[in-house]
């Protein structure tokens, strides 16, 4: 939200106590991409024990009947799904579970896989062995369902014993070799942050402009398809406690727009200057070259009427990413 305090007044004397005028921006939740985690350490694990923190993202707790996700450690054998015993650590994760097992309404969840091992044997009986095979963070629909949409595989690799080569006054290195390297690149999410729920727009008597800025919206591409998107700014009318109301028309915003991450192969274009009468473009990006990370903000002009009786006005301007 916006905060701005205006104080009317008459030949100099005060006639009104400060009145606040409140702007929220709510964000609408960000759509993401389909369903992925993160996994902290994802590489260097520790071969006899590592924690592993998981972040999960863009899963539907409605799926499946509501009965959420499996998210479990191992190599990706066939029919993983059914095949439970193969895994060597497991959590469930669904929309009435509680703490570490709980899918949020967002389609999100944090839990750790503890103590996991580059060595194990599974409910088979049969050897794994992660410093040789590729295992995952692997998260798929719960209870043997047939739905893979929320399946995802996420890498994991445990420090091996590597050879240091010849010490000072060894021998010269004799040969060479080749070796193909390869890594994978999971689709990440369209997503929109803000830096503060509140702002503060200049004291002004009634017939004066009132002046602040936006808080400073992120947006995140990491979605991967360069597919585009548009953050569009929508407020209410100014109301007051007793019934009086600014119209929302008498809001105008100048946009800006900037890339802030040098990694972003996208281009931003700041929306059109204007009142706020109806929902406008705060900024967007278009269709193969909307990957990075950006920035957008806005300057805001509040015309009060000559008329307006003091007190507090509050609107709420919301942002929403597409």
């Amino acid at each position: 939200m916006r905060q701005a305090t205006t104080r009317f007044t008459r030949g100099g004397a005060v006639i009104a106590a400060a009145g606040l005028i409140t702007i929220g921006l709510g964000a609408a939740p960000a759509l993401a991409a389909g369903p992925a985690t993160t996994v902290t350490p994802a590489t260097g694990a520790d071969p006899a024990g590592q924690d592993l923190a998981v972040q999960g993202g863009g899963f539907d707790p409605a799926a499946n009947g509501g009965l959420g996700v499996y998210v479990v450690f191992g190599p990706k054998v066939p029919d993983y799904w059914t095949n439970a015993g193969a895994f060597q650590a497991s959590k469930w994760v669904h929309k009435n579970g509680a703490g570490e097992n709980k899918l949020n309404a967002d389609g999100t969840f944090a839990l750790t896989l503890a103590g996991v091992k580059a060595k194990y044997t599974d409910g088979s009986g049969k050897a794994v062995d992660c410093l040789t095979t590729q295992c995952y963070v692997i998260t798929m629909a719960a209870h043997g369902s047939a739905d893979r949409s929320q399946d995802s595989f996420t890498p994991v690799t445990f420090v091996g014993g590597e050879d240091p080569g010849p010490g000072p006054g060894g021998p010269d290195p004799v040969g060479n070799g080749e070796q193909k390297l390869s890594t994978k690149v999971h689709n990440g999410a369209l997503t929109l942050s803000l830096d503060g729920d509140t702002a503060q727009l200049s004291t002004v008597a009634p017939g004066q402009h009132s002046t602040g800025a936006l808080r400073t919206a992120t947006v995140t591409d990491a979605r991967g398809t360069q597919a585009g998107w548009n953050l569009v700014g929508e407020v209410t009318d100014f109301s007051h406690a007793q019934g009086a109301t600014i119209p929302k028309a008498n809001l105008a915003w100048s946009p800006t727009a900037q890339v802030v991450d040098d990694g972003s192969r996208g281009a931003v274009v700041p929306g059109t200057a204007g009142p706020l009468g109806t929902a406008r473009t705060l900024a967007s990006s278009a269709a193969g070259s909307s990957g990075g990370v950006f920035q957008a903000g806005a300057g805001l002009d509040l015309g009060v009427p000559a008329g307006t009786s003091p007190g507090d006005y509050t609107a709420t301007l919301t942002l929403t990413l597409s």
